[in-house]
């Protein structure tokens, strides 16, 4: 591989028209050149892929008929690019101008380097960390994000911005379509460390992420009237992210936790985290019902 890989930014988009342009612009100043954009469209409906064509007629731009997941949507991404390596970018994101040439470097600096992902902040509070590496507690049966300031070995990396070797790709596959969304990158770092790959976080802050940027924040500026047939997409939407959230912790901890930590783990996902679960699907509704009443009544 050259000293100066092209790498391919993987940029998912799902009814994201208020954030797309900015992550796109933050892209193009960027100081390392030898990249380029795809663009995955998941299905959106608010006119998101429209004002990237009017605005980036250049772009690589890949449409699907309907929401492929965060897997799904990026794999197809991956399929459609060129570069040695691969970068996934939230579309909400926006990022430093040398993201690109500091993480490239880190991840070439070495063969058993295979992830490399950087600091990550909200992007309402622009000093407050949201990502600095990713550990997983076997034993609580959960992952965390942690505020770390220092370069270090980690558990996994967010698909929020994370950069990956093609040849890792081509060694462990693509992202597990079984997820759609949520521990799919925690999944992926394994399965590279496994493969004898180090996951490297790099304490460069980078990237800027709207975590607001909710389903739910789309519905509610969105809806015109048409409150209960927005409110079951809404809310079939929702529940069925809650219910990939839940089924996915149990297949990922079941997949790579060690025996002990696997019995732990079935005892508090029966006992705990499935009855919370369950509130949180009831309990939804309510919720959503009282911000319609709150914000339209």
């Amino acid at each position: 591989m050259s000293k100066n890989p092209k790498v391919s930014i993987i940029i998912l988009t799902f009814n994201s028209k208020r954030y797309i342009l900015n992550c796109l612009k933050s892209v193009e100043k960027s100081t390392y050149s030898n990249y380029e954009i795809i663009v995955v469209d998941n299905g959106s409906r608010d006119g998101t892929i429209d004002l990237v064509k009017n605005n980036f007629p250049e772009l690589k731009v890949v449409l699907n008929k309907e929401n492929l997941g965060f897997t799904g949507g990026n794999n197809l991404g991956i399929k459609n690019a060129q570069g040695d390596i691969i970068l996934l970018l939230n579309d909400d994101t926006i990022i430093h101008q040398d993201l690109l040439k500091v993480l490239v470097k880190e991840l070439m600096s070495s063969d058993k380097i295979g992830i490399v992902g950087p600091k990550i902040y909200y992007m309402d509070e622009p000093k407050k960390i949201w990502f600095a590496g990713g550990k997983i507690d076997w034993f609580k049966g959960r992952g965390y994000h942690l505020k770390s300031n220092k370069k270090q070995q980690v558990d996994f990396i967010t698909g929020c911005a994370l950069m990956i070797k093609r040849e890792v790709i081509n060694r462990i596959g693509l992202l597990d379509e079984k997820f759609f969304a949520y521990y799919e990158d925690a999944d992926w770092c394994q399965k590279a460390k496994r493969a004898g790959y180090r996951v490297i976080y790099l304490p460069f802050g980078g990237v800027w992420h709207a975590k607001s940027a909710t389903a739910s924040n789309v519905f509610m500026d969105d809806i015109k009237g048409k409150y209960f047939k927005m409110l079951g997409r809404y809310l079939g939407f929702s529940i069925f992210l809650k219910w990939k959230n839940h089924r996915n912790r149990f297949v990922f901890f079941l997949r790579y936790a060690n025996f002990k930590y696997k019995v732990a783990f079935l005892i508090k996902f029966i006992f705990i985290l499935t009855p919370r679960f369950i509130w949180l699907i009831t309990g939804q509704v309510i919720i959503s019902l009282f911000k319609i009443a709150k914000k339209h009544v």
